[in-house]
Formats: C-alpha cells, sequence, structure tokens
C-alpha cells in the first residue's frame, strides 16, 4: 500500500499492472500453491477495485519435477501432476475474480524448472572402484599364542553360540576400540593391531551378507552395510555438473544406461575425480525407504560402465562452478526423429572447456606459462641435466596437455 500511494502521489497510477510472486523452485505440494495463487488473487482484485490498471497476475515459479517418481509431497517430488497444476491455477484466480466481481487477468507462469529439467543427461564413465570388502589378512607369525582381543574376535566371527547379529556387531565394535586404545598406549604391536583390523571387518561382511535385503534393520546394521558399500569412480565433478545435489541434497534418478539384462549385484556410491570428499553422491532415489545410502550396480569388466544422470537440465550448467578447475563437460544435442534408423539423430557436438581455457579464467595465461616452461627447460639444458631434444619434447608435451580436457581420456 505504501508503494500504491507513493505512485499515485507521484501521478503514476497507471504504473502498477502486475502482481507477481515467486514461492519456490521446487514446490512439492500443490496445497502451497493453492493458498499462494488464492493469497495473490486477493491482492490483484483489490488494487483493481482501488482504480490501478491490473490486467497481469504471475504466478512465478515453484512447478515441480518428480524427480524420484513417488508422487507425494517429498522434496524430490510433487503430489500433482502438470495438469492439476494448470487447473488448480486456473480455478482458483477465477474464482476470486468472480466473487470479488472483477476482470480475470491474463496469467503469466515462470516454470522453468518444469520446462528445462528434462532436456538434459548427464552420462557418466566408471573407471574404478574402491572397495572396503578387500581387507586382506596380515601375515602374522605362526606358532605365537594370540592376543586375548584376537582370540575374542576369532569367536566372534565363528559364533558358536549363536549371538543376534546386533549382538555380534557390537561385540566386534568394543573389541576393535579396544586394540586401538591398546595400540595407544603401546600394549598392542603393529601386527596385531591389523589383525584386528581385519578380523573386525571380516566380521563386518559376514554380518552384512547374513542381512536380509528387505525388511526392518536396526539403525546401526543399515549404517554397518552403508559403510561397505563400493565407491565407484566417475570421471566427473559434482561441483561442476551436479551442483544441487551437493548444496541442496536434490535426489536425481541415477541408473546405468546398458546392461539392462544383467541383475546388479554390487551395492556402490559414486564419487567423482575431485579432491574434495563431499565430491560423492551417496543418496539415492528408494521409493520404500524414501532415501538410500547405496545404488545397486554390475559389477566391473574390461568393457566401459556408464551410469546416467536423469532430469539434470534445470541449473546444473549454470551452477556449476570450477572447483578443482573443471569445467564444462563436452555437449551432445540429441534429437528424436522418427524416420531416422536409430530413432534419434546428433545435430551438434560441443566439445568440453580446454585446460587453458580454465587456467585462464583464474588469471594464469598460457603464452605465459609456456614461456616460464622453457625458461626452465633452456636452463636445464644449458647445464646438461636434459638434452635438447629431450627439452623439446617437454614443451610440446606441456603446450599439448593445455590444449586437452581437463578430465580423464580413456583410449
Amino acid at each position: 500500500m505504501a508503494a500504491a500511494r507513493t505512485l499515485e502521489e507521484a501521478g503514476m497510477k497507471d504504473a502498477i499492472k502486475l502482481v507477481h510472486f515467486h514461492i519456490g523452485s521446487q514446490v512439492p505440494n500443490i496445497h502451497t500453491i493453492k493458498n499462494a495463487v488464492i493469497e495473490a488473487t486477493r491482492y490483484y482484485c483489490d488494487l483493481k477495485k482501488k482504480g490501478f490498471p491490473m490486467d497481469l497476475l504471475d504466478v512465478g515459479g515453484g512447478l515441480g519435477i518428480d524427480y524420484d517418481g513417488s508422487r507425494t509431497n517429498f522434496d524430490s517430488s510433487m503430489n500433482y501432476t502438470m495438469a492439476v497444476y494448470a487447473r488448480d491455477v486456473v480455478f482458483n484466480i477465477q474464482s476470486v475474480c468472480q466473487q470479488a466481481e472483477v476482470p480475470v487477468p491474463d496469467i503469466i507462469s515462470e516454470s522453468g524448472r518444469a520446462i528445462v529439467a528434462p532436456h538434459s543427461v548427464l552420462i557418466l564413465e566408471v573407471f574404478n572402484r574402491i572397495s572396503q570388502r578387500e581387507h586382506p589378512a596380515p601375515n602374522m607369525p605362526k606358532g605365537e599364542k594370540k592376543h586375548k582381543v584376537i582370540e575374542d574376535l576369532e569367536y566372534s566371527l565363528i559364533n558358536e553360540s549363536n549371538f543376534t547379529t546386533l549382538e555380534r556387531y557390537h561385540d566386534a565394535v568394543q573389541k576393535r576400540d579396544e586394540a586401538y586404545s591398546l595400540f595407544n598406549l603401546g600394549y598392542l604391536d603393529l601386527e596385531t593391531r591389523a589383525e584386528a583390523e581385519s578380523l573386525y571387518w571380516k566380521i563386518c561382511r559376514k554380518l552384512v551378507s547374513e542381512m536380509p535385503k528387505k525388511g526392518y534393520q536396526h539403525e546401526e546394521l543399515l549404517h554397518l552395510r552403508g559403510s561397505l558399500v563400493d565407491q565407484y569412480v566417475c570421471n566427473f565433478s559434482i561441483f561442476q555438473s551436479l551442483l544441487d545435489h551437493w548444496a541442496l541434497g536434490q535426489l536425481f534418478p541415477v541408473a546405468p544406461i546398458h546392461r539392462h539384462n544383467e541383475e546388479p549385484t554390487v551395492d556402490a556410491v559414486i564419487v567423482d575425480i575431485t579432491c574434495d570428499s563431499d565430491g560423492k553422491i551417496s543418496k539415492f532415489i528408494d521409493l520404500e525407504e524414501e532415501m538410500s545410502e547405496y545404488l545397486p550396480l554390475h559389477t566391473l569388466t574390461d568393457e566401459p560402465y556408464y551410469l546416467g544422470i536423469f532430469l539434470s537440465g534445470a541449473y546444473q550448467d549454470i551452477m556449476g562452478d570450477m572447483h578443482n578447475l573443471f569445467g564444462k563437460v563436452p555437449e551432445a544435442h540429441v534429437f528424436l526423429e522418427e524416420d531416422e534408423e536409430d530413432g534419434f539423430y546428433i545435430e551438434e557436438i560441443i566439445p568440453g572447456a580446454k585446460n587453458k581455457q580454465v587456467l585462464e579464467l583464474t588469471q594464469y595465461h598460457t603464452h605465459d606459462l609456456a614461456r616460464m616452461v622453457k625458461k626452465q627447460i633452456d636452463a636445464a639444458t644449458k647445464s646438461d641435466r636434459i638434452r635438447p631434444r629431450e627439452g623439446m619434447r617437454l614443451l610440446n608435451f606441456y603446450q599439448s596437455t593445455l590444449e586437452k580436457s581437463m578430465y580423464l581420456e580413456f583410449e
């Protein structure tokens, strides 16, 4: 009202034509949208009755994407469809205007996420794995009497007394912690501590193998299963290409894009090639449990293995930063076309950023870098530390590296 009075006093009453609001980017509950639309329409009608030339109502953004497929009011879903959204917006605006005897406005929507999220799929190549299940036993001297903590861990592993899974886990944790304390106080040597560590993880792996995949599990045991999953290392940076997952906890659909006739048998999380421990995806869609700490994937072979992260078209390209100097990934523009043999064609491939382009964004100019390297090579050549031919090879290698992608390149 203060703004309206100010404009009226300035002779600019005709400037107020639009009511606009914005309640969020991913609104999961249709009731939130309904209430906001009704309130905004009340503003619109009152201003219209006060003589302002209102004719536009902008309902902002908020139309969600059902990332997890649950059709619920979870943060990664929405309990309505696009058609329901449109009907509720139009109906509530019309109802309030009819009640107030005010002509209905033209409606503007800014549903950017709903429009662009489906346009992009991020394809990752898995090139390695880090397994928590591979803890080789240390080579202990034979014939020596075993330490009591080792005997207790071996007894828990065999489980002749038929203790429950949770009891055995608690016993193993206690004995592991006891071994740590004894080692830190100087009462346990390194070999024995290593054996205790190996036995502890062997017990954990056995407990997890005996746990049912479905049904209720104690929270500690669920955490144990999560601590034993493999890490699948992928050629990407989460801070560059999937920032919403790290920053906002956004869940995206993740699945292999091939080998669909094989059952996935490995529980895994996804980690990137940055040096940051936060560069990982460890929360996944699970309609039964709302969220899972791991994803079932296939065992890796000598053949390339690819994962797809879907519905990533909203914000990721623009918000992604240069964390660890990982720039834009290569893009392929794919169009569906029934007349094509495969049902699609690739219109254009846009190369990703090169090393030199990302370095220059941080004020490291390639010609200066190459000159400094050449200066060092010339000095090394004059002092007979390297031969001239080797110096030129090094310089050419350095300059060619600046022209390459900062992501790993596989043969």
